[in-house]
């Protein structure tokens, strides 16, 4: 099969067409920014010349193969928002791209979009924005945009490369044509990350000779910034046995939605209610069982993990008598915090 591949390459888009269509795009274009203040981290953007790459069932005389391609990178940013990729359609193609990332290549999708035909130009290139669900991811570590298609025949997507320079250095472009079962890593970079894949992958050149392989792509991130510290609220002072409610909000300078972390103070387990849209209340109730005087803490935690600090407000739970007048009980109850002189006189 390997001796297929370097014909693949270049003549697919003789076979498709895409080969004869001039590129009248601009491949620095300034993109829209979708994302909640994202801006762009990783990219490679230099097509070399009538060099792509095919995704998915290509029409190799009585040899078909489909083909999945992935470029890997290396995010500076801890929330992964999008990417984009430089890409054109053959004509016959009507089933979706699937775009995702992953840890590792064989591993399950950690976030994927599919790209209907329509949204990919036909015979040309063109930059195609893949917007899935933001996730959290580790700096400094190796991830990769993995791209297919349905094995159906002539259903197949170019994705453009760049074969002659080691244009990004840190990562590279990996093929596979068993449906994803093992990917071969076509570069012959001498950064360390890059060439210790390769060892490990014990791969060999497809394409003929040792060139570093690279697909056209651009990833968008942002930092994650913890939310601010959140406001807490409720009875200061209450009788031990009776149920109080308490809110508790705060913003997120990101818009992420949050998690609010309650502790009572009395050894109890920490209460975690949520997520709420950014800027809306949450409500808790607590019932303390004995007198005494408690320490309520609160924070607030993004769906992406950062915390805010801790802030607290300090209760009283004074010891429960008996007050034989049931409808002065209730009134109490309701009022916590009114009547102090009638909460001095019964020592409530």
């Amino acid at each position: 099969m390997k001796k297929f591949l370097p014909i693949l390459v270049v003549g697919i888009l003789v076979l498709s067409g895409l080969g004869a269509v001039a590129f009248n795009v601009n491949i620095s274009k300034d993109v829209k920014q979708t994302s909640f203040f994202d801006e762009l981290d990783q990219s490679q953007t230099v097509m070399t010349e009538n060099t792509a790459v095919p995704v998915g069932n290509v029409p190799i005389p009585d040899n078909p193969v489909c083909v999945q391609v992935a470029q890997s990178f290396i995010p500076t940013k801890e929330v992964l928002t999008r990417v984009e990729l430089f890409i054109g359609k053959n004509s016959t193609a009507t089933y979706p791209l699937a775009v995702s990332i992953r840890e590792e290549l064989t591993e399950e999708d950690l976030t994927v979009i599919d790209i209907d035909p329509s949204q990919v130009p036909t015979e040309t290139y063109d930059w195609v924005e893949i917007d899935f669900d933001d996730i959290t991811v580790t700096t400094g570590l190796t991830y990769y945009v993995v791209a297919l298609t349905e094995n159906v025949t002539d259903n197949f997507y170019a994705w453009g490369a760049n074969n002659i320079s080691e244009s990004y250095p840190d990562g590279c472009a990996w093929f596979s044509i068993d449906e994803g079962d093992t990917w071969t890593n076509e570069s012959a970079s001498s950064y360390p990350s890059t060439s210790e894949a390769f060892n490990n992958q014990g791969a060999q050149p497809i394409f003929g000779d040792v060139v570093t392989w690279d697909m056209c792509f651009k990833t968008y991130g942002r930092d994650n910034q913890p939310p601010q510290d959140p406001l807490l609220d409720g009875p200061l002072s209450g009788s031990a046995g009776t149920s109080y409610e308490y809110e508790v909000i705060t913003n997120d300078p990101d818009g992420d939605d949050l998690y609010y972390i309650l502790d009572w103070g009395d050894g109890t387990s920490e209460e975690t209610i949520g997520p709420h849209p950014n800027g809306q209340t949450g409500y808790a109730s607590h019932t303390w069982t004995e007198e005494g005087t408690y320490i309520i803490k609160a924070k607030a935690r993004d769906i992406y993990g950062a915390e805010s600090n801790w802030v607290t407000l300090e209760v009283t739970m004074p010891r429960i008598r008996s007050i034989q007048n049931p409808f002065l009980q209730r009134i109490l109850q309701i009022f916590p915090n009114a009547f102090p002189i009638l909460r001095n006189l019964f020592g409530l």
